[in-house]
């Protein structure tokens, strides 16, 4: 298995709008395709996909793989690159328990979204 070298956080802190971002409250969309630039274009191999204190979208993976199949197609989600989803930690935000939950549900749904895609079976996500 690969180890991946360099891993992207979600939206760091900009000093102007991202070229991707429509506005300065990035959205679900933003987010889609700031994760693949950050696959595309800078080259890192892992993306850290934050389902904390936020609306997270929990069809990342389908997404990606629909909007930028040349891409994923050459680029193995799963082999060659990673998503790894940040989750909270229902022990200390309560309040949060449920976003827990509902991102561990999307995994199973992530991997037939990959399943349909690639007709094999490797896990597009397999660290929480």
């Amino acid at each position: 298995m690969k180890i991946p070298r360099c891993m992207s956080t979600q939206h760091p802190d900009n000093v102007h709008l991202p070229f991707f971002a429509e506005s300065s409250d990035l959205g679900g969309e933003d987010e889609i395709q700031e994760a693949f630039y950050a696959y595309s274009h800078l080259g890192c191999d892992e993306q850290m996909w934050d389902a904390e204190g936020k609306e997270v979208d929990g069809f990342v993976v389908k997404k990606l793989l629909t909007k930028y199949p040349d891409y994923f197609t050459k680029t193995r989600l799963g082999k060659d690159i990673f998503l790894t989803i940040r989750v909270p930690n229902p022990v200390e935000e309560k309040a949060e328990a449920k976003v827990l939950i509902e991102t561990l549900e999307s995994i199973p749904r992530s991997f037939d979204a990959a399943n349909l895609f690639f007709n094999d079976d490797i896990a597009p996500i397999f660290e929480v």
